[in-house]
């Protein structure tokens, strides 16, 4: 596989973990049927951002940081690639942890129904935004890998040797103006 293919992919999974944290967050992620006081039903559900508040920011973070990949080069790329790494295993400690969140959110919203235990029924949802956080771990971990080694945003325009010429311009054109100080014409 080629450096600008395995770019190509680890950028094309990590803006699908964030875009799926991101989406995920807003689905319900729990519900409860509790027969309040007064007999009748109270159906109450929770979403993933309720649960865990967190996740949207990660997403976008997630998102973000994609960006901040294809601008990257070198050693800097690769702490984008670490810190893709940190946040990808947030979303995975936060979608864990997220059955015993639901719980005590949908207890929260249940303050009508007096002396109950509200049987948590979770969905899936908190499953798909951990597989996104391991596939943006995987993500993170590569760049940090081999993520120095990939072509650089704009690269390709930059002259062989820019760094060297750069300096000898700078210190062509200030022989020039010190030419022009003398009261002699450079241009000659």
């Amino acid at each position: 596989m080629t450096g600008r293919r395995a770019f190509l992919i680890v950028l094309i999974g990590c803006l699908v973990a964030g875009a799926v944290v991101l989406i995920v967050a807003g689905r319900t992620w729990g519900h409860a049927s509790l027969t309040t006081v007064t007999g009748s039903i109270d159906r109450v559900t929770v979403t993933g951002h309720a649960a865990e508040p967190a996740l949207p920011a990660l997403g976008i973070a997630l998102l973000v940081l994609t960006a901040g990949m294809i601008a990257a080069r070198g050693w800097l790329r690769r702490l984008v690639g670490l810190v893709v790494v940190v946040l990808g295993a947030a979303v995975v400690a936060l979608s864990v942890a997220a059955r015993s969140d639901v719980a005590h959110s949908l207890a929260h919203r249940a303050f009508a129904v007096a002396r109950t235990t509200v049987p948590a029924h979770t969905s899936g949802w908190a499953v798909v935004s951990a597989l996104a956080g391991v596939l943006a771990v995987g993500c993170g971990a590569v760049t940090v890998l081999v993520g120095g080694r990939w072509p650089a945003f704009g690269a390709r325009y930059d002259a062989a040797g820019a760094r060297g010429a750069r300096r000898d311009g700078a210190a062509n054109a200030m022989s020039e103006w010190d030419a022009l100080d003398r009261g002699e014409d450079p241009t000659v």
